[in-house]
């Protein structure tokens, strides 16, 4: 068992219905006890959904260019030489992942869609540090029709909406806590 990291796998993905920009996806441990959510656009939505809920008639798969360059790659490289782990979040609320190939040592940055996407394509595994998953999983409820999105990793454009919404409904207290989250990331791009 690793005890500095856990394993996450995809467990499903699907769009805010007010603004079909802003996709989730959602990723559970081995034990389907937490979950880690993000927060990607649509076009990774959907490449992800075709991973996820694979038809019947996988031949459409085979010939999409993560799968063709995998099976290409395959007589010089295995899954097992690679692993992919987040490591934190950057001040810009995106996950910092890193490819890490065992054998050379190379290391690459990569984003959280892509890396999911590359472990749904060939199997290399996908982790989280254990300090980090403390800090941003919470309990997974595979029946509940609500799911938790830590405000460090939300776009600003969902931290814009939460904020008016929070006004709305004279929630000051999570009013406050969106818009130093926004003040913070403005302050960055200064």
């Amino acid at each position: 068992m690793i005890l500095d990291k856990v394993r996450l796998h995809l467990e499903s993905v699907g769009c805010i219905k007010e603004n079909g920009s802003i996709c989730i996806v959602i990723l559970v441990d081995e034990e389907r006890k937490s979950q880690l959510t993000f927060v990607t656009d649509e076009t990774m939505k959907n490449q992800l959904y075709m991973r996820l809920y694979k038809p019947e008639d996988n031949s459409r798969l085979t010939k999409l260019l993560p799968e063709v360059m995998w099976e290409s790659l395959r007589g010089f490289s295995d899954s097992e030489d690679y692993e992919m782990v987040i490591d934190s979040v950057g001040e810009d609320g995106e996950y910092h992942t890193v490819l890490h190939n065992k054998i050379y040592g190379g290391k690459y940055d990569i984003r959280i869609s892509d890396a999911v996407l590359l472990q749904e394509v060939t199997g290399i595994p996908l982790y989280i540090n254990l300090s980090l998953g403390r800090k941003q999983m919470a309990p997974y409820q595979p029946d509940g029709n609500t799911t938790a999105l830590p405000i460090n990793v939300m776009p600003l454009e969902a931290l814009e909406i939460g904020l008016a919404d929070s006004i709305a409904q004279e929630d000051y207290h999570m009013a406050q806590k969106l818009k130093d989250e926004i003040n913070k990331r403005k302050s960055l791009k200064k």
